[in-house]
C-alpha cells in the first residue's frame, strides 16, 4: 500500500478513521451518509486524498463532529512540498 501524500491527509485519514470505528460504521456507510462514492472515501479515510471544505464539513456532520475538530492543530510543515513559483506566505508576481 502506498504510503499518504502528505503528513497532513495521513492525519486526517487517521482522525476520520478513528471516529468512524468509535460509531461501527464501515468505509461504505461514512461515504452513503455523506453522499460520496466510497473509493474516494475510502482514499481519504486511508490517508491519500484531499477532500475539499465542502466535503470535509459533511464528513464532520455524518462522523458527529465539529469541521475544527478534523481541521485543528495542522501546520504548514505538514503540507507537500511547495510549487517553484509559490512560497508560503509569499505571492511572486507573474512575469
Amino acid at each position: 500500500m502506498p504510503e499518504p501524500s502528505c503528513e497532513a491527509s495521513r492525519i486526517l485519514g487517521d482522525r476520520l478513521r478513528l471516529r468512524r470505528r468509535q460509531l461501527s460504521l464501515n468505509q461504505e456507510a461514512v461515504a452513503h451518509l455523506a453522499g460520496l462514492n466510497v473509493s474516494n472515501y475510502a482514499r481519504i479515510d486511508r490517508g491519500h486524498g484531499n477532500p475539499t471544505f465542502h466535503t470535509l464539513i459533511r464528513l464532520a456532520a455524518v462522523l458527529g463532529l465539529e469541521p475544527g475538530d478534523l481541521m485543528s492543530g495542522f501546520s504548514t510543515g505538514q503540507l507537500p512540498s511547495a510549487r517553484d513559483d509559490f512560497e508560503v506566505g509569499v505571492i511572486r508576481p507573474v512575469r
